[in-house]
Protein backbone atom coordinates (compact mmCIF):
# COMPACT_ATOMS: atom_id res chain seq x y z
CA UNK A 1 0.00 0.00 0.00
CA UNK A 2 1.51 3.16 -0.88
CA UNK A 3 1.03 6.84 0.80
CA UNK A 4 -0.13 10.23 0.38
CA UNK A 5 2.50 13.22 0.27
CA UNK A 6 1.47 14.67 3.46
CA UNK A 7 1.59 11.42 5.10
CA UNK A 8 4.94 10.12 3.76
CA UNK A 9 6.51 13.11 4.96
CA UNK A 10 5.08 12.80 8.67
CA UNK A 11 6.24 9.45 8.70
CA UNK A 12 9.94 9.90 7.64
CA UNK A 13 9.98 13.16 9.61
CA UNK A 14 9.25 11.02 12.73
CA UNK A 15 12.13 8.32 11.68
CA UNK A 16 14.75 10.61 11.18
CA UNK A 17 14.60 13.25 14.03
CA UNK A 18 16.17 11.14 16.24
CA UNK A 19 19.26 11.73 13.85
CA UNK A 20 18.67 15.03 12.17
CA UNK A 21 17.99 18.90 13.50
CA UNK A 22 16.97 19.64 10.23
CA UNK A 23 14.22 16.03 9.73
CA UNK A 24 11.78 17.59 8.15
CA UNK A 25 13.70 19.50 5.35
CA UNK A 26 15.63 15.91 4.85
CA UNK A 27 12.61 14.38 4.37
CA UNK A 28 11.14 17.16 1.94
CA UNK A 29 14.38 16.69 -0.09
CA UNK A 30 14.84 13.06 -0.55
CA UNK A 31 11.12 12.82 -1.55
CA UNK A 32 11.03 15.53 -3.96
CA UNK A 33 14.26 13.67 -4.91
CA UNK A 34 12.30 10.72 -5.84
CA UNK A 35 9.20 12.32 -7.17
CA UNK A 36 11.86 14.49 -9.79
CA UNK A 37 9.73 17.44 -8.54
CA UNK A 38 10.68 20.89 -6.47
CA UNK A 39 9.82 21.27 -3.06
CA UNK A 40 7.10 23.43 -3.44
CA UNK A 41 5.20 20.69 -5.11
CA UNK A 42 4.38 18.88 -1.96
CA UNK A 43 2.91 22.00 -0.34
CA UNK A 44 0.73 22.54 -3.56
CA UNK A 45 -0.17 18.70 -3.78
CA UNK A 46 -0.31 17.22 -0.05
CA UNK A 47 -2.88 14.83 -0.80
CA UNK A 48 -1.11 12.98 -4.35
CA UNK A 49 -0.57 9.46 -3.16
CA UNK A 50 2.52 8.46 -4.21
CA UNK A 51 3.10 5.62 -6.75
CA UNK A 52 4.03 2.51 -5.69
CA UNK A 53 7.87 2.99 -6.89
CA UNK A 54 7.80 6.00 -5.70
CA UNK A 55 7.26 5.15 -2.19
CA UNK A 56 9.78 2.27 -2.15
CA UNK A 57 12.25 4.94 -3.37
CA UNK A 58 11.36 7.22 -0.54
CA UNK A 59 12.01 4.57 2.23
CA UNK A 60 14.91 3.58 1.00
CA UNK A 61 15.93 6.57 1.15
CA UNK A 62 14.80 7.28 4.37
CA UNK A 63 16.61 4.04 5.85
CA UNK A 64 20.19 4.63 4.61
CA UNK A 65 19.59 8.58 5.94
CA UNK A 66 18.93 6.92 9.29
CA UNK A 67 22.61 5.21 9.34
CA UNK A 68 23.37 8.06 9.05
CA UNK A 69 24.31 8.82 5.38
CA UNK A 70 24.31 12.45 4.48
CA UNK A 71 21.09 13.73 2.29
CA UNK A 72 23.97 15.41 -0.16
CA UNK A 73 25.44 12.07 -0.74
CA UNK A 74 21.64 10.37 -0.77
CA UNK A 75 21.19 13.13 -3.29
CA UNK A 76 24.47 13.06 -5.33
CA UNK A 77 23.93 17.01 -5.08
CA UNK A 78 24.51 20.03 -2.61
CA UNK A 79 24.23 23.85 -3.24
CA UNK A 80 27.18 25.96 -2.09
CA UNK A 81 27.21 29.56 -3.02
CA UNK A 82 24.07 29.72 -5.23
CA UNK A 83 25.60 26.91 -7.46
CA UNK A 84 24.59 22.88 -7.77
CA UNK A 85 27.54 20.87 -7.00
CA UNK A 86 27.50 17.48 -7.53
CA UNK A 87 28.60 15.49 -4.26
CA UNK A 88 29.99 11.65 -3.43
CA UNK A 89 31.84 10.04 -0.37
CA UNK A 90 34.99 10.74 -1.58
CA UNK A 91 34.61 14.60 -0.42
CA UNK A 92 33.58 16.35 2.68
CA UNK A 93 29.55 17.65 2.04
CA UNK A 94 30.10 21.71 0.78
CA UNK A 95 29.04 23.67 4.23
CA UNK A 96 27.55 26.95 4.73
CA UNK A 97 30.84 28.00 6.74
CA UNK A 98 32.84 27.53 3.67
CA UNK A 99 31.26 30.09 1.41
CA UNK A 100 32.22 32.99 4.05
CA UNK A 101 36.07 31.36 2.87
CA UNK A 102 34.59 32.22 -0.48
CA UNK A 103 33.10 35.65 0.03
CA UNK A 104 36.84 36.76 1.90
CA UNK A 105 38.55 35.73 -1.34
CA UNK A 106 36.51 37.62 -3.69
CA UNK A 107 36.05 40.57 -1.97
CA UNK A 108 40.37 40.44 -1.44
CA UNK A 109 40.67 40.29 -5.71
CA UNK A 110 40.89 43.55 -7.22
CA UNK A 111 39.00 43.88 -10.14
CA UNK A 112 41.88 45.96 -12.17
CA UNK A 113 44.44 42.77 -12.12
CA UNK A 114 43.67 39.20 -12.64
CA UNK A 115 44.90 37.13 -9.77
CA UNK A 116 46.47 33.57 -9.45
CA UNK A 117 44.78 31.45 -7.22
CA UNK A 118 45.70 28.00 -5.62
CA UNK A 119 43.27 26.25 -3.30
CA UNK A 120 44.84 23.56 -1.44
CA UNK A 121 42.75 20.54 -0.24
CA UNK A 122 39.99 21.18 -2.62
CA UNK A 123 37.93 18.23 -2.21
CA UNK A 124 34.45 18.61 -4.25
CA UNK A 125 36.10 21.60 -5.97
CA UNK A 126 33.66 23.70 -4.47
CA UNK A 127 36.63 27.00 -3.73
CA UNK A 128 38.21 26.91 -6.59
CA UNK A 129 35.30 26.23 -8.90
CA UNK A 130 33.24 29.30 -7.25
CA UNK A 131 36.32 31.51 -7.23
CA UNK A 132 36.55 30.95 -11.61
CA UNK A 133 32.90 31.08 -11.98
CA UNK A 134 32.91 34.49 -10.48
CA UNK A 135 36.15 35.79 -12.13
CA UNK A 136 36.65 34.08 -14.90
CA UNK A 137 39.60 36.42 -15.44
CA UNK A 138 41.91 34.66 -13.10
CA UNK A 139 43.90 31.75 -13.08
CA UNK A 140 42.75 29.47 -10.80
CA UNK A 141 43.93 26.03 -9.76
CA UNK A 142 43.60 23.44 -6.56
CA UNK A 143 45.10 20.59 -5.22
CA UNK A 144 43.95 17.27 -3.31
CA UNK A 145 45.90 14.11 -2.76
CA UNK A 146 43.02 11.99 -4.01
CA UNK A 147 42.59 10.93 -7.01
CA UNK A 148 38.60 11.02 -6.36
CA UNK A 149 38.52 13.93 -5.23
CA UNK A 150 39.90 15.49 -8.09
CA UNK A 151 37.75 13.78 -10.41
CA UNK A 152 34.77 14.65 -8.17
CA UNK A 153 36.49 18.34 -8.60
CA UNK A 154 36.93 18.25 -12.20
CA UNK A 155 33.53 17.17 -12.61
CA UNK A 156 32.16 19.78 -10.76
CA UNK A 157 34.74 22.40 -12.97
CA UNK A 158 32.70 20.99 -16.22
CA UNK A 159 29.28 21.45 -14.82
CA UNK A 160 29.82 24.91 -14.65
CA UNK A 161 31.89 25.92 -17.46
CA UNK A 162 35.18 26.90 -15.78
CA UNK A 163 38.86 26.46 -16.36
CA UNK A 164 40.44 25.33 -13.45
CA UNK A 165 43.98 23.55 -12.90
CA UNK A 166 43.98 20.33 -10.75
CA UNK A 167 47.43 19.04 -9.83
CA UNK A 168 47.40 15.58 -7.45
CA UNK A 169 49.45 17.08 -4.48
CA UNK A 170 50.29 16.75 -0.91
CA UNK A 171 49.59 20.26 -0.35
CA UNK A 172 52.52 21.87 -1.83
CA UNK A 173 54.21 18.77 -3.16
CA UNK A 174 53.23 18.20 -6.36
CA UNK A 175 52.61 21.48 -7.30
CA UNK A 176 54.73 22.51 -9.89
CA UNK A 177 58.10 24.00 -8.61
CA UNK A 178 57.85 27.48 -10.70
CA UNK A 179 54.46 27.66 -9.35
CA UNK A 180 53.63 31.39 -7.58
CA UNK A 181 50.30 32.84 -6.12
CA UNK A 182 48.49 35.95 -5.20
CA UNK A 183 46.36 34.07 -2.96
CA UNK A 184 46.33 31.03 -1.44
CA UNK A 185 43.13 29.60 0.10
CA UNK A 186 42.62 26.30 1.83
CA UNK A 187 39.54 24.63 3.76
CA UNK A 188 41.96 22.25 5.70
CA UNK A 189 40.75 19.03 8.16
CA UNK A 190 41.41 20.72 11.48
CA UNK A 191 39.77 18.63 14.27
CA UNK A 192 41.72 17.13 16.90
CA UNK A 193 41.81 12.95 16.55
CA UNK A 194 39.64 10.95 18.57
CA UNK A 195 37.28 14.67 19.23
CA UNK A 196 34.07 13.61 20.54
CA UNK A 197 32.71 15.54 17.91
CA UNK A 198 34.00 13.20 15.56
CA UNK A 199 31.08 10.37 16.31
CA UNK A 200 28.04 12.95 15.78
CA UNK A 201 26.06 13.65 13.06
CA UNK A 202 26.71 12.86 10.09
CA UNK A 203 30.55 13.39 10.47
CA UNK A 204 30.98 9.55 10.56
CA UNK A 205 29.82 8.42 6.84
CA UNK A 206 32.61 11.46 5.73
CA UNK A 207 35.76 10.80 4.88
CA UNK A 208 38.09 10.70 8.24
CA UNK A 209 41.42 12.41 6.72
CA UNK A 210 39.22 15.08 5.01
CA UNK A 211 37.96 15.75 8.87
CA UNK A 212 41.06 15.23 10.77
CA UNK A 213 44.64 15.36 10.32
CA UNK A 214 46.05 14.23 13.67
CA UNK A 215 45.92 14.10 17.42
CA UNK A 216 46.16 18.37 17.90
CA UNK A 217 44.02 19.00 14.88
CA UNK A 218 46.33 21.89 14.08
CA UNK A 219 49.00 19.68 11.61
CA UNK A 220 47.44 20.58 8.08
CA UNK A 221 47.20 24.06 8.97
CA UNK A 222 50.82 23.87 9.82
CA UNK A 223 51.93 22.85 7.12
CA UNK A 224 49.53 24.84 4.96
CA UNK A 225 50.75 28.25 6.56
CA UNK A 226 54.81 26.88 6.93
CA UNK A 227 54.95 26.35 3.23
CA UNK A 228 52.59 29.02 1.74
CA UNK A 229 55.81 31.56 2.12
CA UNK A 230 57.59 29.21 -0.86
CA UNK A 231 54.60 29.91 -3.18
CA UNK A 232 53.46 33.44 -2.94
CA UNK A 233 54.00 36.58 -4.31
CA UNK A 234 55.56 39.63 -2.08
CA UNK A 235 52.32 41.14 -0.78
CA UNK A 236 50.65 37.54 -1.61
CA UNK A 237 47.89 36.54 1.02
CA UNK A 238 47.17 33.59 2.31
CA UNK A 239 43.66 32.56 3.63
CA UNK A 240 42.69 29.02 5.96
CA UNK A 241 39.11 28.21 7.37
CA UNK A 242 40.14 26.83 10.97
CA UNK A 243 38.05 25.52 13.90
CA UNK A 244 36.33 28.14 16.43
CA UNK A 245 38.61 27.76 19.00
CA UNK A 246 42.30 27.71 16.77
CA UNK A 247 42.50 31.29 16.25
CA UNK A 248 45.51 31.91 18.63
CA UNK A 249 47.12 29.34 17.21
CA UNK A 250 46.77 29.96 13.44
CA UNK A 251 47.39 33.65 14.45
CA UNK A 252 50.56 32.59 16.15
CA UNK A 253 51.45 30.15 12.71
CA UNK A 254 51.11 33.39 10.70
CA UNK A 255 53.30 35.14 12.16
CA UNK A 256 56.19 32.67 12.61
CA UNK A 257 56.36 32.33 8.85
CA UNK A 258 56.57 35.61 8.32
CA UNK A 259 52.85 37.04 7.61
CA UNK A 260 51.53 40.38 8.76
CA UNK A 261 48.30 42.04 8.69
CA UNK A 262 46.86 39.12 10.53
CA UNK A 263 43.36 38.86 10.99
CA UNK A 264 40.09 36.09 11.75
CA UNK A 265 36.77 37.23 10.76
CA UNK A 266 33.95 35.37 12.25
CA UNK A 267 31.01 33.02 10.54
CA UNK A 268 27.23 33.26 10.71
CA UNK A 269 27.28 31.61 14.34
CA UNK A 270 29.84 34.58 15.42
CA UNK A 271 32.40 31.81 15.53
CA UNK A 272 36.37 32.82 14.72
CA UNK A 273 36.60 30.59 11.17
CA UNK A 274 38.99 32.52 9.09
CA UNK A 275 42.06 33.93 9.25
CA UNK A 276 44.36 35.71 6.90
CA UNK A 277 47.76 37.38 6.15
CA UNK A 278 49.65 39.34 3.96
CA UNK A 279 53.12 37.60 3.31
CA UNK A 280 55.98 40.62 4.17
CA UNK A 281 57.31 42.01 1.06
CA UNK A 282 60.86 40.94 1.20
Amino acid sequence: MSEQIDTALRWATAEIRYYSDSARLDAELLLSHCLGKPRSYLYSWPETTLSESCWRCFRELVRRRLQPTPVAYLLGRREFYSLDYATTPAALVPRPETELLVELALARLPAERPWCICDLGTGSGIIAVTIAAQRSDCRVCATDIDPECLSLARENARRHGVEVEFFEADWYRGLPSESSFDLILSNPPYIAAGHPFLAQGDLPAEPPLALTPGPTGLEALQKIIGGAPGFLRPGGILMVEHGYDQQAAVAGLLAAAGFDDIGCEVDFNDLPRVSSGKLTAR
